[in-house]
Parts: structure tokens; C-alpha cells; sequence
């Protein structure tokens, strides 16, 4: 009888330390608030040419890959600002709205559609929290 209660209870404990450990750790989420303004500021740059402190809004790392038909073309952080410097205060003529794609512990992956009259502009845009807060480290651009 002693041995088939200690059964019982080693039963008991193995089975909660397993369905404690099992438990997922809910995921580190980001500002959502700061994330937001990051993409507003992408979106502002891109179709109205609003260009205020544009360096700081993307990565030393960034990239930007435009995939139009079978071709591509990639551009660094210093390129897409000089381009976006040329474009100041150029308002596009499109309607545009973003989502949120993924989100957690630093990264955020969003969806910006730019609906122009002819054809749209999909930019998938990867936001990272860095030391100096969250920043565009990488945008691919594709049309429909």
C-alpha cells in the first residue's frame, strides 16, 4: 500500500512539472505606440515627401529590394535618403494604409499597401528596436 501511494504521488508531481514546464512563455512585446509612429514616418517620407530627421528613421544596416517582374533592384540607407531628398515635399497621388504583420521581442514585420490609380505598391517593411530606438532595417518593395 506504501509503495502504490508513493506511485500516486510521484504520478501527481511528474505530471504537473510537465504541464508547468510545457506552459509557453507568452512573448516580449514591442511599443506598439513607437512602432506606429516608425511606420507613419516611412509612410509620410514615401508619398509626401516629409523628410524631417529621415537618416535616423532607418538602420546603418538597411537594404531595400524592389521586385518588379523577373527583375530586382537593391538600394542601401544612403541611397534611399539621397532619392527621398530629391523627392521633398512631392505628394503622391495614392491611397495608403498599413498592418502589422508580426510582432514581438524587438522585431516587427508590416504590410504598407500605396493603392495608386493604375497599379499598387507593396512595401513589406522589417522595423528593429535598436539602441536608438526602432528602425527600418529592411524594405521590400513589389507591385501588383
Amino acid at each position: 500500500m506504501k509503495t502504490f501511494i508513493t506511485s500516486i504521488i510521484a504520478t501527481i508531481v511528474l505530471t504537473g512539472t510537465v504541464a508547468f514546464s510545457a506552459t509557453p512563455k507568452p512573448a516580449k512585446r514591442s511599443n506598439i505606440a513607437a512602432i506606429n509612429q516608425t511606420l507613419d514616418r516611412y509612410s509620410d517620407a514615401i508619398t509626401n515627401g516629409q523628410l524631417t530627421n529621415i537618416e535616423q528613421l532607418f538602420s546603418e544596416q538597411f537594404h531595400q529590394r524592389i521586385v518588379q517582374r523577373k527583375k530586382g533592384n537593391s538600394f542601401n540607407k544612403k541611397q534611399l535618403v539621397s532619392f527621398l531628398k530629391n523627392q521633398r515635399n512631392i505628394q503622391q497621388n495614392c491611397e495608403t494604409d498599413y498592418s502589422i504583420l508580426e510582432e514581438n521581442d524587438g522585431v516587427t514585420i508590416a504590410k504598407i499597401e500605396m493603392k495608386y490609380k493604375e497599379f499598387s505598391r507593396i512595401d513589406y517593411v522589417t522595423i528593429s528596436q535598436t539602441d536608438q530606438g526602432y528602425q527600418i532595417s529592411q524594405v521590400i518593395s513589389t507591385f501588383e
